[in-house]
């Protein structure tokens, strides 16, 4: 989707990117450098507690919705930039300190803890997940700014209510014998 932050980057210093409010939990605001969940500040969180981390919240009501229904928990997760590489120019390759988890909402993804006013790039995540369907290399479908850096964090939501050990990266042990 074309937004008047991504013709004109600059914006962004002063407005927030658009989200999709069905896609995040309820009580969601966007800042020009962070994403407040039910009043917890996702920067705050990854400063608390390292990075990644999760949080999970109530899911926000569809615009259409059945008399039935009934909220279900929703999570975010916040990620570090671990490295960063730069294979061609317009291209970004991403390695982040966590798995991203299969109901990741990855269109929806947002670097938080700074404005950036760079253009934005396509990026890839290079995925530490050995399980990965689409082999070493996991595209995200919405671009990030071109200027992202090793340190930099990452939030995104998920569709459904994830733990913390679905996003750390699994440990292989070694059996000596």
């Amino acid at each position: 989707m074309v937004t008047l932050t991504a013709i004109l980057p600059t914006f962004r210093a002063s407005l927030p990117e658009p989200m999709d409010p069905t896609m995040w939990p309820a009580h969601t605001e966007l800042t020009t450098d962070d994403v407040v969940v039910a009043a917890v500040s996702m920067v705050r969180l990854a400063g608390l507690t390292g990075t990644p981390c999760v949080h999970t919240a109530e899911q926000a009501p569809p615009r259409y919705r059945p008399r039935t229904w009934s909220p279900r928990e929703v999570s975010v997760a916040v990620a570090s930039v671990v490295r960063v590489r730069r294979p061609r120019t317009g291209v970004v390759l991403l390695e982040l300190d966590a798995v991203l988890p299969r109901d990741a909402v990855l269109d929806q993804v947002r670097l938080i803890g700074r404005a950036s006013t760079a253009a934005p790039t396509w990026t890839y995540v290079v995925s530490p997940c050995a399980e990965a369907d689409d082999g070493p290399f996991h595209r995200l479908p919405a671009p990030l700014p071109a200027d992202v850096h090793e340190g930099d964090l990452i939030c995104f939501p998920c569709v459904t209510a994830i733990r913390h050990r679905d996003v750390v990266e699994p440990v292989r042990a070694e059996v000596l014998r």
